[in-house]
């Protein structure tokens, strides 16, 4: 029944097909073949494949078992009608290892001459754990694991993005090599058998997109490990996240633990997209009934949208190095290496007790400019720049938007009139309220390290891990750059592209003309 099903929705590319070539325009017929391609990754169809994976029948499709060897089969009877070429041993769609072991192998080779020579690898395991061993479950053991998230949701991605693929009017232009792996929960053997045993030259292979795991999206969570082995690959990600839809986490440790390891292992870009582990891992309530279709059907369609842009982009990212030194502390110090900006005035402002305005100075720093100007501990500021002082949070901000030269005016103990004082403060005043770093494996971005409370930044929402891929609706080289364009834009709004949890806004940051000339 499911094969005969699938049969029926495997063709209807060819009606679409005809249906775009009447449309105007060959940029039309594109974009209508893409939508048709995104459209085929339904919650039924990706959720039909599971079912039939996660069946008893296949006794927890051990690699090299009875059931195993079942999985398997069904694949391969699927994988000629997605029109995909033999890409494993001797003109077949197999290579075999191990006691049993079979990864199975298809291509689509690319339309364009040139980059069709590069391949974009997606695969997933098909194998899971059987009825359970001490050394792999969870329990109880003995009986069967259906690994229903673990992994025939992953296999059932790859597979429909296989089909998925036979609705584009046109090809990828890179070749896409769509790997199901074997004994993979016996220590990653099916992926890391074929990085050394590859059944096409290992030099061909650009990028590897992994699925494990996509099958039990809850509060729209989707982890996407490996985005710091290349370059730009977070953003790349969150820009296929293009409704907001998802809450992407980038985590920056790359464990053993997926079949993108052997790959990195290699020095090739490899990312995992997955969904979390739950209480049901690698335990037999893995069930299919217990997995998210819609849920699932959003990832593939991620995954589809992520592969899609790998296998047309212009270029790709090279291998990042430095990948292999980086973990969650190295994340950490990135985020808090520079928070705020240094102090501009020097001296030390204390709480009120009272309900009265203004700052009081309860402490001043020797050669700064506040005891240059002749600030004394105790003194309340009342007016800094021309602006009432309520509090000691107001006067800060006032402080690191202030330009040179300032006029305070303070209440002084002893004095019956407030006294007023001539300031030139340390530094660069902060135009719209934000300090950052630049990442390095996120070229052409900046990452906000502090917003300045009641900032322009701060009112348009922006928040310390934000970061920033446009200005003006414009990309910025660097750094250098990114500032420039701030510094020259004489009055707002300034409209800044900005990502938080691979979501991707709009910010609107404004001021006033009579505002700062120079920003920070």
């Amino acid at each position: 029944m499911l094969n005969r099903q699938l049969a029926f929705v495997r063709w209807t590319p060819v009606l679409l097909l005809a249906l775009c070539s009447a449309a105007p325009g060959v940029a039309e017929e594109k974009r209508l073949s893409h939508a048709a391609a995104l459209e085929s990754l339904t919650a039924k169809d990706l959720g039909a494949i599971v079912d039939y994976l996660a069946n008893d029948s296949f006794e927890g499709r051990e690699a090299g078992s009875r059931g195993g060897r079942a999985a398997g089969d069904y694949l391969l009877g699927e994988m000629p009608e997605f029109r995909l070429q033999r890409a494993g041993e001797n003109g077949t769609y197999v290579q075999d290892f191990g006691n049993g072991f079979r990864n199975l192998l298809g291509l689509v080779e690319g339309s364009d001459p040139k980059l069709k020579n590069q391949v974009i690898l997606v695969g997933a395991h098909y194998d899971h754990v059987g009825y359970g061993h001490r050394y792999d479950s969870f329990g109880p053991i003995g009986y069967i694991h259906n690994g229903a998230d673990d992994n025939a949701s992953g296999t059932s991605g790859v597979l429909m993005l296989a089909r998925a693929l036979t609705f584009l009017g046109e090809r990828p232009k890179r070749s896409v090599l769509f790997a199901f792996w074997d004994a993979e929960e016996k220590g990653l053997v099916g992926s890391r058998y074929w990085t050394n045993h590859p059944t096409l030259p290992l030099r061909r292979l650009a990028f590897v997109l992994n699925l494990d795991m996509i099958g039990r999206l809850r509060s729209d969570h989707l982890i996407i490990v490996g985005t710091r082995m290349g370059y730009g690959l977070r953003r790349l990600a969150s820009e296929q996240n293009a409704d907001g839809s998802l809450r992407i986490e980038f985590p920056w440790e790359i464990k053993a633990n997926a079949d993108h390891f052997p790959f990195y292992e290699r020095q090739i870009p490899a990312l995992t997209i997955h969904t979390g582990e739950h209480e049901d891992y690698h335990r037999p309530s893995d069930k299919a009934a217990k997995i998210n279709r819609d849920g699932m059907q959003r990832v593939a369609r991620f995954a589809f949208q992520t592969l899609y842009e790998l296998a047309n982009s212009t270029e790709l990212t090279g291998y990042r190095d430095a990948a292999r030194g980086e973990s969650k502390e190295s994340e950490k110090s990135l985020l808090e290496g520079a928070q705020k900006p240094p102090d501009r005035l020097g001296a030390i402002c204390r709480p009120l007790d009272d309900a009265a305005l203004g700052a009081v100075l309860s402490g001043i720093v020797p050669g700064s400019p506040a005891e240059r100007a002749g600030l004394q501990l105790g003194d309340r500021v009342m007016q800094f720049a021309g602006r009432d002082i309520r509090n000691a949070e107001q006067l800060v901000r006032q402080i690191e938007t202030a330009q040179n030269p300032v006029e305070a005016q303070v209440r002084r103990a002893g004095s019956s009139a407030p006294l007023k004082l001539k300031l030139e403060l340390d530094g660069s005043p902060m135009r719209i309220g934000i300090t950052w770093r630049v990442d390095e494996a996120e070229p052409g971005t900046v990452l906000l390290t502090y917003v300045l409370p009641d900032s322009p930044a701060a009112k348009a929402g922006l928040a310390a891990g934000d970061r920033i891929y446009r200005i003006g609706g414009r990309n910025f080289a660097d750094e250098k750059e990114f500032a420039e364009r701030v510094r020259s834009q004489k009055s707002g709004p300034i409209e800044f592209s900005v990502e938080r949890d691979g979501r991707i806004r709009r910010a609107t940051i404004r001021f006033m003309v009579e505002e700062l000339k120079r920003a920070a």
